[in-house]
């Protein structure tokens, strides 16, 4: 017999040097500190992502080229002694394997055209499962818990009143303001001394202000009110809003006096911060108004604020204030955008507003943990796996993209590639910004909202990203029956669906639109449109705590009752009860149609059964989850028989419970297939004796013996 070949010399090779390399690593004293061990790390990765991205590319371009040029030369045939010669044990063994893969493929298995669409949802759940168990992963890890509580905690700061400074929800009048820059955006960031460059923040000594605040006014016309919005005025002014306005000399030389009374120009580059700021009163514009900065020492900004104050910069007209600025925690790295505003209603009263977003602009190694480098990692090589068979599929098929998700594909690729180049963009312009820092001098707005900007658009561009992969993701996971019926499901209840969602919209927007005008001027919840039919559709949704009865009864007490009780009984009892009462309708006319049909074919799980049989088996028994063979003091004859009176049993019981519809050609096909695995055990035993006889009488081939020739006399007999 022909000696195996193995690999154990290969395997013991590799287990000692990986075990010196343990050693070494161990016991040497070679040690890294974590910054450099992440360099490492990151370092691997982009080596191993130019090798796959750029090297790999132009080793098989330049391969191609050379194969296409110079065409290689035909190798001289000659015969191989070390080929291997196979012995009839060799060969019986193959037929036993062949026979015991033939138990498994049965006729329904040989289906070529349903091995093929479930191979290709194989590749597709692989795909699609990898990138969105990566998604997930990759969130899990970059989540920050940090970034919650530092905006929580500097609200908190600015809002309430403290020892040394004054909470922005505690001022009544906007000349109250004043003291409030002075005390919590002046003093709290600046020392007695006027050092340059500023001081740790009063209540936190790892906290400091990034450049300078800024203030922003955006003023009316008049104090006029009527049917229409108040319009804000762009015009320049004198000091103390006198007009007309004369450029003079020294208006751009060292503190400019006039720019507080000058409309802002905004460039091209504002385009990016053109949003808006929704009050309780109007909505304000970003790229407008009057901007007056402080400066970086207590006593220049308070000559600033004096001059301001003197000259009635903030007065009847003034809309709303605008005070933005930067924090910057070294301990946590967290930078604090905030945006702290008031607002001015034409009887004189103010209400404040406050926006805190935190951030993590600069990421530092040390910070980073090697389980997020190496999920990252795996995210990359996932997510170029996907590419790489999207742009191979469009390659070979162009006319694919006509189609609905391969465009989806084309999509989830193209936001993705969006958002690592808007996170380049944005880390480039974090570092500009920084070198401003290092060389700012005096007063020097620095706007860290445009980088907070560029991260909100691609966590926006991301988030739409994952929801394409989540309905990949729901289309692939359609050969799932659940998943088919409840698509079904949808599919048939649509219209009527619609219809109730359509009719449900108008009694949310009805009573929401009574509500504002009744109950507008009374309570927030309702103060205006928008914020009434969201507060409407809360309370349906199940937020009952936003909205209460007596919120309602401002109009009138009956009048509330009856608005509250359509609120909560039509549109939240019955009209989403008749919602679910239609897809659970659908839903059993879809199940009772669904068990009327008889499957001729095998299912997903029984493809990926036989497609990877031994993987299964082999976990099986080294799991020890493949129970052994027990005879229970029966011979095999007992047992068999025991178990086919146990299976025509529950079939009988079966029969008595519930009728199903026959199908006379499913059985066939299973009556077909059972005397086809018969006939295959059958061979199997036939062969598994033959082998057991030639390893026992036969020679190292597996030869057995002439019995004939042993048996016959020899010639010394047969003269004698």
């Amino acid at each position: 017999m022909a000696k195996k070949s193995s690999n154990m010399i290969f395997y013991l090779t590799f287990l000692i040097i990986a075990g010196c390399i343990v050693c070494i690593w161990k016991f040497s004293g070679f040690n890294h500190e974590p910054g450099k061990f992440h360099k490492i790390l990151v370092a691997f990765l982009a080596v191993t992502l130019i090798r796959l991205l750029i090297f790999t590319p132009i080793k098989f371009v330049i391969m191609a080229l050379d194969a296409a040029c110079w065409p290689p030369q035909q190798a001289p045939v000659t015969l191989d002694e070390d080929v291997k010669v196979e012995t009839l044990i060799d060969n019986l063994r193959l037929k036993l394997r062949t026979l015991r893969s033939e138990l498994l493929i049965t006729e329904s298995h040989r289906n070529e055209a349903i091995n093929l669409k479930y191979r290709l949802i194989k590749e597709e759940l692989s795909l699609t499962g990898n990138l969105f168990l990566g998604c997930l992963g990759m969130i899990l890890v970059i989540f920050n818990e940090n970034l919650y509580y530092n905006t929580a905690t500097v609200n908190y700061l600015f809002k309430k009143n403290h020892t040394n400074t004054l909470g922005l929800s505690k001022l009544s009048t906007l000349p109250h303001v004043y003291k409030f820059i002075e005390q919590s955006l002046i003093r709290a960031f600046t020392d007695k001394q006027n050092t340059a460059g500023g001081a740790p923040w009063v209540h936190a000594e790892s906290v400091r202000l990034l450049g300078v605040v800024r203030l922003r006014q955006l003023r009316t016309e008049d104090t006029h009110m009527g049917l229409q919005p108040p319009v804000l005025t762009s015009r320049d002014y004198l000091a103390g809003w006198q007009l007309p306005y004369v450029r003079v000399p020294y208006t751009n030389k060292f503190w400019p006096i006039y720019r507080p009374w000058v409309a802002s120009v905004f460039d091209f580059r504002d385009i990016l911060m053109g949003f808006s700021h929704y009050g309780h009163f109007i909505t304000y514009p970003e790229n407008m108004g009057y901007l007056c900065l402080l400066s970086d020492t207590r006593m220049k900004s308070l000559m600033i604020l004096e001059y301001l104050h003197k000259n009635k910069w903030l007065d009847r007209n003034t809309s709303a204030l605008f005070m933005d600025f930067t924090l910057y925690n070294a301990d946590a790295n967290i930078f604090s955008v905030c945006t702290l505003w008031v607002e001015q209603f034409p009887l004189g009263s103010i209400h404040s507003h406050i926006e805190v977003d935190s951030f993590v602009f600069v990421q530092q190694m040390e910070q980073i943990t090697a389980l997020g480098i190496l999920m990252l990692f795996i995210f990359v090589i996932i997510w170029l796996q996907f590419a790489k068979s999207f742009f191979v599929k469009i390659w070979y098929e162009p006319h694919l993209l006509k189609t609905l998700w391969v465009l989806v594909d084309a999509t989830i690729v193209f936001l993705s590639m969006v958002v690592v180049v808007i996170h380049g963009i944005r880390d480039n312009l974090v570092q500009t910004m920084l070198q401003q820092v290092e060389l700012s001098v005096l007063m020097k707005f620095i706007d860290f909202r445009e980088p907070s900007r560029i991260t909100y658009f691609a966590d926006v561009l991301m988030g739409f990203a994952l929801a394409l992969v989540t309905m990949r993701l729901w289309k692939v996971m359609q050969f799932s029956g659940t998943f088919q019926l409840f698509t079904e499901t949808l599919y048939k209840a649509w219209r009527s669906l619609l219809l109730t969602i359509v009719i449900t919209i108008i009694f949310i927007a009805s009573i929401g639109i009574a509500a504002v005008a009744i109950n507008g001027t009374n309570t927030k919840h309702f103060s205006n449109l928008p914020s009434g039919i969201v507060s409407v559709v809360g309370f349906v949704f199940g937020f009952t705590n936003r909205v209460g009865p007596e919120d309602l009864f401002y109009g009138g007490k009956w009048l509330g009752i009856i608005l509250y009780a359509m609120l909560g009984f039509v549109v939240k009892i019955l009209l989403i009860n008749l919602i679910v009462s239609l897809l659970r309708d659908q839903l059993m006319s879809a199940i009772v149609k669904r068990d009327h049909k008889v499957l001729h074919s095998i299912s997903f799980l029984q493809f990926l059964r036989v497609e990877y049989a031994d993987f299964i088996n082999f976990i099986m028994k080294a799991t020890r989850f493949q129970k052994p063979y027990k005879r229970k003091n029966r011979t095999v004859a007992e047992n068999i028989q025991r178990k086919l009176d146990e299976r025509l049993d529950s079939q009988d019981y079966m029969k008595s419970i519930s009728y199903k519809k026959r199908d006379e050609e499913l059985i066939q096909l299973r009556y077909r297939e059972r005397i086809e695995r018969t006939l295959t055990l059958a061979k199997i035993l036939q062969t598994q004796m033959e082998l057991i006889e030639r390893l026992k009488f036969g020679d190292d081939e597996g030869n057995l013996p002439n019995l004939v020739e042993a048996e016959s006399p020899g010639p010394s007999n047969r003269n004698s």
